[in-house]
Parts: structure tokens; C-alpha cells; sequence
């Protein structure tokens, strides 16, 4: 459907317009697609409002007139979608025009050009003799040889009004080069405007084509990473179709608004690109098999499963207290089983202990195994990252339900890694945008370097686990220290 204008009251009531094109200019300047008399309607600035197409739909946008754009009685501030049938009125006392939506087959008509102002002046009488037809008649003084007072009065009002003359052509000229003073600088500022618009599509090709590397260079090694690559790549493609539309509309504003959603995304996409760098293979080897699948016993028949992680050889391992203790924290596990990495068994542990508040949301669990255990190589101190670092998760999310393999009729645990890049830390909080779900629970989030730096224990509700929550690892370090001698 394309827009139908018919044009309600003003000096053009009664007439009729259709437009195919997706910008519609409206004013009193002669290069309005609408146009308004320029001498007599003048509650209509010369660059007053345009109708636009955005989005498939259509929008009325004020250029910043002097009077104000509104739409059924109500005056706009914004982009505002206009419906059929909706009542434009340009300033409070200008005139209207109704907005209708018709058939793309329907043929383009244009608005009459405005009256013209003025009339001609009349032209001046020569008087002539009688029978002489054109020929001037000679007055008395000029036959004479005499100067007329006529005469003598036009040589003084030339002599008087010489001044004036001089100073109204002064103006004439000083009127001109600021009229193209002002349109060499509308034409500067066009440039440079198109410039920028420039250089941010090249800028915006530069990045969608790094991140596409970089999740090429992942090929499905590392979950979530990729995922949160494309969702980035979507928002800087959605910045490039609005720069299309700002750059059509020439509207500088936009295009400045479009530079901050263009920097804060190519931040977000370098950061992942980076993430991607890391060597997520060498992390996983030299830590999963410190990792475990947690099975908690509450009540006969009632078994949770979570994730939990060694950080010695001889047991002590760090999971959440809402795994072992239940969401409010307050039930006590009748079994725990510990079934490490790439193992068909599960061995027997204990509770040793549960932060005392619900924040930090860790526990620590023991289990005895004859010659020990593996454990993660290290835990970070310290703030241990920052918002825009990569990081790891290894853990058993859906718990049970993963998918595994059976060595002789047993299921064997298998891990499962993702990645993703943080993007808050707090004294009790590290924000990941990456992936979990259920069973995540418990997992230890590693650094660049392998290192533990906090353990997962929920996310934000309606993100389909893409942004997750992490305990700082200083709080486990801290409830843990009494059964491991010293903090590690």
C-alpha cells in the first residue's frame, strides 16, 4: 500500500495527491514533494515534516519546524506511525491534509503548484499627441529648452535616494554571499554527513567479516560462543539497514544515534572475536576430569543433579548450596554421589559445609577415593576478571539427561564445554553472556588461563540461558579453607 494525500483546508483544499516513493517531503521549499504556498501559508516552515517508510510501515516525522507537526489534534515529538485516514495539521493554524493508504496500483498524481502571489504592476502610459499614434508629446518646457518641474523634481529624488540605492545594493550583495555561504556549508555538512556514512559501512563490512571468521574458527567446537557471535552479527546488520535509512532521509541526528549502537556493538563483537582466540581445548583437557556430576538424595525418590568440581586430591569439592541444600537452603541430603568425567562410577560424599546466606550460594562436599582424585589446576584471586574477558564453563547442563556414552552397561558422565565473554562484576556477582540450563549448576567458570574465577549458580530468567550468573570463586576459597589446610 502507498499514501494517498488530500489535502483538507489551505490554499490547496480540495486537491489530491499519490506517492510511490518511500520519502515524502513536506513544506513551503520548492523541492517539497508536498508543497505549500510559500507567501501565504506560513504557519508551514520551509523544511516542515516528511512521511517515511520504515520498518513496512509508514511514519510522519517534524524536521523541527517553527510551529509543530500534529497528528488527529495531538502535537508529535517523535517518529509517529500514522494509520489510514489519520488528520495531519501543519502548526496550529496551518493547514491540514488527511493521510490514506491505497493500492500500489493505484497511479501517482502530484499537487497543483500554488497561485502565484502577486499580480503584475500595470504598465506605465506613454502620452502622446493627438494623431501622433506612439510618438511622445513634446512639452511645453522642452520645446522651450526649458527643464520641467517634473524634470527637476526626478533629478532630486535621484540625488537624495542615491544613497539608499547605494545602500540597498550593498545589502542586495551581502544578501548573496550569505545565501551561498549558507548553501556551500549545507553542502560541507552533507559531505562530511555522507562521509561518516561512509566510513561506518565500511567500518560495519570490517566487523561482520572479522566475526564471521571468528565463527568459522570455532566450527562448533565451543557452545554458546558461536551463538552469541550471530546475535551480535544481527544487531550490527540492523545498525546497517538503519544507516541506509538515515543516509536516504539525510537525517544527522540518526545517524549519530546509529554511531553509539555501532560502538557499543563492534565492542561487543571484539570482545567475542577475542573470546574465540582462546585455546578452549587445552583448558577443558587440563581441568574436566576434576569435574563431576552431583547426585543429591532430599527425600526418598526426590534426586536432584548439579555439578561440582575437586580443588584437591583427596576430596574437598565446591558445588552450590541450592544443589545440596534445596532452593531456600534449608533441607539437609540424606545420599550425595560423585560421579567424575569420563567415569561409570559414583562414589559416596559428605556434606562439610554451606555458606551461612542464601547471596553466595556455595557448598563444600567430600568425597574419599582410594589414591585421590584429579583437581582443577587452579583458583584465581583477586577480582580475577573484568567485563569483556573470555571465560569457560565446564559442566553436565540438563544434567542427567545429556546425552552419554555406556561402557559396559554403565552410563559413563561426559562434560560438556561452553564459552562466553563477561559482562558485569560485582563483589557477590560475575554476569556471563554465554549458555547454561539446568544441571549447570555447581560448574566451575575458568579464565583465559584456566584458572577457576567463580561457579555458576543460575541466570536471567527469559534468556534461554544465555546470560548466567557466577559466586566469585573468593567466597568458596574462603568457606572451603578450614578443610584444606590452606586456600590453594
Amino acid at each position: 500500500m502507498k499514501p494517498q494525500i488530500r489535502v483538507l483546508s489551505g490554499f490547496s483544499a480540495g486537491t489530491t495527491a499519490v506517492f510511490s516513493k518511500p520519502y515524502i517531503a513536506i513544506g513551503r521549499h520548492p523541492a517539497s514533494d508536498l508543497r505549500f504556498d510559500a507567501d501565504q501559508e506560513l504557519d508551514v516552515s520551509a523544511r516542515h515534516a516528511a512521511i517515511l517508510r520504515q520498518r513496512g510501515r509508514w511514519v510522519l516525522r517534524d524536521l523541527g519546524s517553527r510551529n509543530g507537526t500534529l497528528v488527529n489534534g495531538h502535537q508529535i515529538t517523535a517518529d509517529t506511525k500514522l494509520d489510514d485516514t489519520d488528520q495531519i495539521r501543519l502548526g496550529t493554524g496551518g493547514p491540514t491534509f488527511e493521510f490514506r493508504l491505497v493500492p500500489d496500483s493505484t497511479p501517482d498524481t502530484v499537487l497543483p503548484a500554488p497561485p502565484a502571489g502577486a499580480a503584475q504592476a500595470p504598465r506605465p502610459s506613454v502620452e502622446t499627441a493627438p494623431g501622433a499614434r506612439g510618438v511622445p508629446r513634446p512639452t511645453a518646457g522642452a520645446a522651450s529648452g526649458r527643464t520641467s518641474t517634473s524634470q527637476k523634481i526626478r533629478v532630486e529624488v535621484r540625488r537624495q535616494t542615491k544613497g539608499l540605492r547605494t545602500l540597498t545594493a550593498v545589502l542586495f550583495g551581502v544578501l548573496l554571499l550569505v545565501v551561498a555561504a549558507f548553501v556551500f556549508e549545507n553542502r560541507r555538512q552533507a559531505g562530511l554527513r555522507e562521509r561518516e556514512a561512509q566510513a561506518m559501512q565500511a567500518r560495519i563490512d570490517s566487523v561482520l567479516a572479522a566475526s564471521e571468521a571468528a565463527v568459522q574458527s570455532l566450527r562448533g567446537q565451543v557452545a554458546g560462543l558461536a551463538d552469541a557471535l550471530r546475535r551480535s552479527q544481527a544487531e550490527v546488520e540492523r545498525v546497517n539497514r538503519d544507516l541506509a535509512s538515515a543516509r536516504a532521509s539525510g537525517d544527522a541526528g540518526q545517524v549519530a544515534a546509529l554511531r553509539a549502537r555501532l560502538t557499543s556493538a563492534t565492542e561487543t563483537l571484539r570482545n567475542q572475536q577475542l573470546a574465540a582466540q582462546v585455546d578452549y581445548s587445552a583448558i577443558h583437557q587440563a581441568n574436566q576430569d576434576a569435574v563431576a556430576m552431583i547426585y543429591v538424595e532430599l527425600a526418598p525418590g526426590e534426586v536432584f543433579t548439579g555439578t561440582a568440581f575437586a580443588i584437591t586430591r583427596d576430596g574437598v569439592m565446591i558445588t552450590n548450596r541450592h544443589v545440596v541444600a534445596g532452593p531456600d537452603g534449608t533441607r539437609r541430603p540424606s545420599r550425595i554421589g560423585i560421579k567424575f568425567a569420563d567415569s561409570d562410577q559414583t562414589f559416596a560424599a559428605r556434606l562439610l559445609a554451606l555458606s551461612p546466606d542464601r547471596v553466595a550460594d556455595v557448598a563444600v562436599v567430600k568425597v574419599d577415593i582410594r589414591g585421590g582424585n584429579p583437581a582443577v589446576k587452579s583458583l584465581g584471586g583477586g577480582t580475577g576478571v573484568r567485563p569483556g574477558d573470555p571465560v569457560a564453563i565446564i559442566g553436565f547442563p540438563l544434567g542427567a539427561e545429556l546425552p552419554s556414552d555406556r561402557v559396559g552397561g554403565k552410563p559413563v558422565a561426559r562434560t560438556s564445554l561452553t564459552a562466553g565473554t563477561v559482562s558485569k562484576v560485582l563483589s557477590d556477582l560475575v554476569q556471563v553472556d554465554g549458555y547454561g540450563a539446568e544441571g549447570s549448576s555447581g560448574s566451575p567458570i575458568f579464565d583465559r588461563a584456566g584458572n577457576v574465577v567463580a561457579i555458576l549458580y543460575g541466570g536471567q530468567p527469559g534468556t534461554g540461558g544465555r546470560i548466567v550468573f557466577g559466586v566469585p570463586i573468593a567466597h568458596a576459597r574462603q568457606l572451603a579453607a578450614p578443610f584444606v589446610g590452606q586456600q590453594q
